[in-house]
């Protein structure tokens, strides 16, 4: 291989970026504060190494529905991380005591923002009994 060849090789190789879905989780203090930096990253990706990282359970991951915009750099504790991913979604916390990031699971109801309305029961008059 000449050397130009190599030149640009090495530039093409050092210089091009991470793939578009690079994901960095930072922080071990997950009650006080952990920083996500996801660039083109998707929620259920995330989800999923938030759980590996900080040992809770998912559960429901395939209703995390349509990718919605993740914010490039999401901060706080690891709840208010969770809470600002499943803003979309109808979705359960629960708190634990026992695990040191205090969150023992996370399950997604599904990907509607809200609670479906209820259908109105058609109102049937009433018939008058002879006066």
């Amino acid at each position: 291989m000449s050397r130009d060849r190599l030149i640009t090789f090495a530039f093409v190789v050092l210089c091009v970026p991470l793939p578009a879905s690079a994901l960095v989780i930072d922080g071990d203090e997950p009650k006080q504060m952990i920083t996500v930096v996801a660039e083109s990253s998707t929620v259920d990706r995330i989800l999923r190494d938030l759980s590996a990282r900080y040992g809770f359970e998912i559960k429901g991951i395939e209703n995390v529905g349509a990718a919605d915009a993740v914010p490039p750099t999401v901060s706080g504790s690891l709840y208010d991380v969770l809470v600002r991913l499943l803003r979309n979604r109808n979705y359960v916390i629960v708190r634990s005591q026992e695990n040191a990031s205090g969150i023992a699971k996370v399950m997604i109801l599904d990907a509607s923002y809200g609670a479906a309305p209820t259908k109105a029961m058609p109102v049937q008059a009433e018939e008058s009994v002879g006066s």
